[in-house]
């Protein structure tokens, strides 16, 4: 079996939107994955944690932090065929202080842990969905403001071309799915499935 874990925030975790728990395996995306490419000899190993950024510390939470997370699972476990990492939405909340350049330089760095450690594993790199205006008018805008909003909407150019320059595969999901009005972060059911299915089109 091929293995493809898949490492990001509470968008791979499966937050349901203006709810807080969780969506069940045959509705979050990496679980539709799993049950969609089972068959072609794939297993999907699910990575992702509510609040992680690439490589902040939040100081409202402990164990956010995507490059020491991903530090623990280089002990944990060998290498796997793929990794899909998918991150940078908290990394543009306004505690951060960091602009969309810094965020990219984040992400650059987990690509760069995974070439030294990982060096066979084949990434998937995913620009997240751009936030929407009503994270900031809703629950989420004592963490997001409006530049919180164009700092993601510049993510995808940027993650874009870090895909060229490292030779990682690249998806702009924002292409595929939007942050549900909800609380315009998270993904609504429908957009996982939709992101499931275009995901599963890549390793069939």
């Amino acid at each position: 079996m091929k293995r493809i874990v898949c490492f990001g925030d509470s968008n791979t975790y499966g937050f349901i939107p203006g709810k807080g728990n969780r969506y069940d395996e045959h509705t979050r995306w990496t679980g539709r994955l799993s049950e969609l490419l089972a068959p072609k000899g794939y297993t999907v190993i699910e990575q992702g944690k509510n609040g992680r950024t690439t490589v902040f510390d939040d100081k409202t939470a402990p164990d956010r932090n995507g490059s020491e997370a991903l530090e623990q699972l280089f002990r944990r476990m060998p290498p796997p065929e793929y990794l899909v990492m998918m991150l940078g939405t908290n990394d543009c909340k306004t505690q951060f202080h960091a602009d969309a350049a810094m965020i990219t330089e984040g992400m650059a760095l987990l690509v760069s842990m995974v070439r030294m450690y990982w060096s066979d594993t084949a990434i998937w790199l995913l620009s997240p969905a751009p936030l929407e205006t009503a994270c900031v008018s809703g629950q989420m805008g004592s963490k997001f403001d409006a530049d919180s909003v164009s700092k993601s909407r510049e993510l995808p150019a940027n993650y874009r071309e870090l895909a060229r320059k490292t030779g990682c595969r690249f998806l702009c999901v924002g292409d595929i799915v939007k942050a549900d009005p909800a609380d315009g972060v998270h993904l609504g059911a429908a957009s996982h499935a939709i992101l499931a299915e275009r995901l599963a089109a890549c390793f069939s």
